[in-house]
């Protein structure tokens, strides 16, 4: 942005009328640990969706239904069609 000055300023207030207004402090540890927390989070649950994809496949590939491989591979337990009432 171009300044038309009317006098000659000291080197001080030069620095003064340069200096960036506006622009946000630099980022604070706690800002940098929550960012690595955060991806941090985000790999893990990456890797563990990966996981659970290659179980379900092997699974698949043993002959073992749908439902019952994604159940197992997510462990989320056996189907609710598979046992889990109590026979009358």
């Amino acid at each position: 942005m171009l300044r038309t000055l009317s006098y000659e300023p000291g080197f001080d207030e030069i620095y003064y009328e340069m200096s960036p207004t506006g622009r946000s402090p630099p980022p604070t540890a706690a800002g940098c640990r929550q960012a690595r927390t955060t991806l941090r989070l985000i790999y893990d649950g990456l890797s563990e969706g990966l996981a659970a994809s290659r179980q379900y496949e092997h699974l698949r590939s043993r002959g073992i239904p749908h439902d019952t491989a994604l159940r197992e591979a997510l462990g989320i337990g056996p189907s609710p069609s598979h046992g889990t009432r109590e026979n009358r």
